[in-house]
C-alpha cells in the first residue's frame, strides 16, 4: 500500500478545518509538535489503496521564523519527510493566500492549491479564474467548497497523483543586485534536498533556521555588503513576492457588478460595527449565550444527576465494606464531574464553534477591544483573553502575540478573572443548579468588579501604552453542524481522557482519606481559612483539589457534602464557594504553562497573589452582603 504524507497550509479562517472534516471526518488526533505548545491536528485515511496522512498546520499568513506557530510550519515543510502542500487559499483575498504558496512554489515543494470560498466570492462580485491561475503556476488549482462536498474527490484524486507530478519551480524574478545575492550565497552551501535558491532568498531575509546550510557564515555579511541599493534586502524580497501575488491575483480576477440584495454583509457590520449599536449588541448576546448556557446545562445535569443517583443508590447493600466505600467515592467523582462539569464544557464549545463558523466571534473581539482601551490594556490582549474563556492553558501561550514581555504577563495575570469552561462548569453546574440563576449572574459580575480593581490597581504599578486591533474580519458564513461538533469534541478531548480519570481517582482519594480518618487532620490546620469564607470546614478539601484541576471542585464538593448541597449550604455560602473557587490562576497545567512562559518566580508569584487575592476578595464579599 502505498503512504503518502500532505500537509494543510492557510491563513487563519480560510476553511482548513472544514476541509480536513470533508476529506476525513471527524475522526482526528490532536497533538502538540514536538519541544513546542503548538498543536497539529492529523487524520489519516485510505483513497485508492493509498494511505494519506493529513497534517493540518496553524494558520499562518507566511512561511517566516516570527512566531511559534510559523516555526513549527516552516520545520514541518523542510525538515520532516513529506510528499507535498495543499494551500488552501481564500478566494475573497487570493493575493493574501497567493504569497504564502509563492513561498512553498520557490522551495519546490509538489503543491495543490485548493481555492475555497468562490461562491462567497462571487457573492462580492469576485470571480476567479481557476484554470488560468493553475497555467500562471503551473500547478494544479481546484475550485473546493467543504460544506457541499463540491471539488473534495476532484482534490482528493489530485493529491493522489502529486508524487507523480513532474517539479516545476515557480521562479520569482528579483532585482539584479539581489539575484547576485542569492547566487553569491547559493554557492557557499551544503549539499541538502532543500532547492538552493530557496535557502539563499531564506538567509538574506534573515531566518536563523537556514543558516545551518553555510559553509561559512560570514558570507552573510560580505554578501550585504554589497547591496548597497538594498540596505533592507529581506524587506524589498517581501515587496517583490508581494508584487508578484498581487499580479498574478489581478490577471486571474474579474470583477462582476453588485446587485442591491448582495451587500447585505456591508450592512449587518455597518450595525455590528457600530461604535454605539455594536458594543450593545455584543454584550446582549454574550449575555443571551450564557443565559442559553445555564438553561440547558441545567436541564442536561438535572437529567444526568438523576441517572448516576441511580447508578450509585445500587451499591447501598454492600455499605460496610471498605472496598466498596472506595469504590463508590470513585463513582461519586466521576458521576459527579460528568453530570456538573460535562454539559457545560461540551455547550460551550458548541457555542464558541457556532460564533467562529458564522463570523461573529471575530466582531465581538472589535467590540470589546473598545472597552479594554478604557482599561488601559492594548487591544490585542483581548485575543487571548477571548481563548481564556475555552481553556487558559493555550490563551497564557497566546499572549505571544502582545509585542512586549511586560504586556503579555499583565495580560497573562488576567487569566485569574477570566472563567475557562471548567470555572463555567463551576458556576453554572454548582452555583446556578443549586442557588438559581441570579446566584450565578451575581458571581459572574462578581468577577468582573474583581478583574476591575485588579487592573486599576495593576496600572498604578505599570504603565503600559495601548496598541490598535489588527484583526482579519472573516465573511459571514454558513455554519456546518457536523463540523461544529467535530471541533468541539476535539476540544473536548483532554477534559474525556485526562479529567474524567482524574475525576475517579480525586473521588477515591478523598474515600481513603475518609476511612484513614485523615481528613480532619487536613481540614482542622486550614479552618482559618474557611472560617474567613464562612463555609463549613470540610469545603476545603473541594477548594485544595480544584487547584489541581477545576473540573475536580464540584465533583469534590458533591463528594465531601453528600449530594446534598442545598442543605449544607446557604445561597450565600454557595455564592462565597462561587467566588474564592473560580478567582485566580485555575489549576496546575496553567502554572505549568505560566512557568514555561514567564519563568518559575514570576509564575509562582502570580499564582499565589492570585489565591491570596480570591480568599480575601472572597471573604470580604461575604461580610459586605451580611452587613447589607
Amino acid at each position: 500500500m502505498k503512504k503518502l504524507k500532505m500537509l494543510l497550509i492557510g491563513q487563519p479562517n480560510v476553511g482548513k478545518s472544514s476541509l480536513l472534516n470533508a476529506l476525513v471526518g471527524s475522526r482526528v488526533v490532536v497533538s502538540n509538535y514536538p519541544g513546542t505548545t503548538v498543536e497539529l491536528i492529523q487524520a489519516t485515511k485510505i483513497f485508492n489503496d493509498t494511505k494519506i496522512n493529513f497534517v493540518d498546520t496553524p494558520g499562518i499568513y507566511s512561511i517566516s521564523d516570527r512566531s511559534e506557530e510559523e516555526k513549527v510550519t516552516e520545520e514541518a515543510l523542510f525538515e520532516e519527510k513529506i510528499d507535498g502542500a495543499i494551500v488552501v487559499a481564500d478566494a475573497v483575498s487570493l493575493e493574501r493566500s497567493l504569497y504564502m504558496a509563492l513561498q512553498i512554489l520557490e522551495a519546490e515543494i509538489p503543491t495543490v492549491i485548493a481555492l475555497n470560498f468562490g461562491e462567497e466570492a462571487e457573492k462580492r462580485g469576485i470571480k476567479i479564474n481557476s484554470k488560468k491561475l493553475a497555467k500562471l503556476l503551473n500547478i494544479p488549482v481546484m475550485p473546493i467548497n467543504p460544506l457541499t462536498k463540491r471539488g473534495i474527490d476532484e482534490l482528493v484524486d489530485t493529491i493522489l497523483t502529486v508524487k507523480e507530478r513532474t517539479k516545476r519551480s515557480f521562479k520569482i524574478k528579483y532585482d539584479d543586485h539581489i539575484e547576485k545575492a542569492i547566487n553569491k550565497v547559493s554557492s557557499q552551501l551544503r549539499e541538502t534536498s532543500i532547492p538552493n535558491r530557496f535557502i539563499a532568498l531564506r538567509v538574506l531575509e534573515g531566518d536563523e533556521d537556514f543558516y545551518k546550510y553555510l559553509e561559512n557564515k560570514r558570507v552573510i555579511g560580505e554578501v550585504k555588503k554589497t547591496l548597497v541599493e538594498h540596505p533592507k534586502v529581506a524587506e524589498d524580497i517581501s515587496i517583490t513576492r508581494y508584487g508578484t501575488a498581487s499580479f498574478i491575483a489581478e490577471k486571474v480576477t474579474q470583477i462582476i457588478p453588485l446587485e442591491k440584495e448582495e451587500r447585505s454583509q456591508e450592512k449587518v457590520d455597518d450595525v455590528l460595527l457600530h461604535k454605539i449599536w455594536g458594543p450593545l449588541i455584543t454584550g446582549l448576546s454574550i449575555l443571551a449565550i450564557f443565559g442559553m448556557l445555564l438553561y440547558l446545562g441545567n436541564l442536561i445535569q438535572d437529567v444526568l444527576m438523576s441517572l448516576t443517583k441511580s447508578l450509585l443508590s445500587s451499591f447501598g447493600a454492600a455499605e460496610h465494606s471498605v472496598t466498596t466505600i472506595i469504590l463508590i467515592q470513585g463513582l461519586t467523582g466521576l458521576t459527579a464531574g460528568v453530570s456538573v462539569a460535562l454539559p457545560y464544557v461540551f455547550l460551550f464549545y458548541l457555542f464558541l464553534g457556532l460564533l467562529e463558523d458564522i463570523g461573529l466571534l471575530s466582531r465581538f473581539i472589535v467590540n470589546m477591544e473598545r472597552f479594554l482601551k478604557k482599561i488601559s490594556l492594548p487591544g490585542k490582549s483581548f485575543i487571548p483573553l477571548a481563548l481564556g474563556l475555552g481553556c487558559t492553558v493555550p490563551a497564557i501561550r497566546a499572549t505571544r502575540i502582545l509585542s512586549s514581555r511586560k504586556e503579555q504577563f499583565h495580560t497573562a495575570s488576567l487569566f485569574a478573572f477570566v472563567p475557562c469552561s471548567s470555572r463555567i462548569a463551576i458556576i453554572m453546574g454548582i452555583v446556578g443548579f443549586y442557588g438559581g440563576a441570579r446566584l450565578a449572574i451575581s458571581v459572574f459580575a462578581t468577577l468582573f468588579i474583581a478583574g476591575l480593581i485588579w487592573v486599576f490597581w495593576i496600572k498604578k504599578i505599570v504603565n503600559i501604552k495601548s496598541e490598535p486591533l489588527l484583526l482579519e474580519l472573516p465573511s459571514y458564513r454558513k455554519p456546518l453542524i457536523k463540523n461544529i461538533f467535530a471541533k468541539s469534541w476535539i476540544r473536548m478531548k483532554d477534559f474525556v481522557y485526562i479529567v474524567i480519570p482524574l475525576l475517579i481517582l480525586g473521588g477515591i482519594a478523598y474515600g481513603i482519606l475518609n476511612i484513614t480518618g485523615l481528613t480532619n487532620r487536613i481540614v482542622k490546620p486550614l479552618s482559618p481559612i474557611t472560617t474567613w469564607l464562612g463555609l463549613p470546614k470540610v469545603t476545603i478539601i473541594p477548594l485544595a483539589f480544584g487547584f489541581l484541576q477545576k473540573d475536580l471542585t464540584g465533583a469534590m464538593l458533591l463528594s465531601v457534602l453528600s449530594s446534598k448541597i442545598s442543605l449544607a449550604l446557604t445561597p450565600l455560602q454557595i455564592y462565597t464557594f462561587g467566588i474564592a473557587s473560580t478567582i485566580g490562576i485555575p489549576c496546575i497545567i496553567a502554572l505549568g504553562m505560566l512557568i514555561r512562559e514567564f519563568g518559575f518566580k514570576k509564575a509562582i508569584v502570580l499564582t499565589v497573589t492570585s489565591i491570596v487575592y480570591a480568599l480575601l476578595f472572597s471573604g470580604l464579599a461575604w461580610r459586605v452582603i451580611l452587613v447589607f
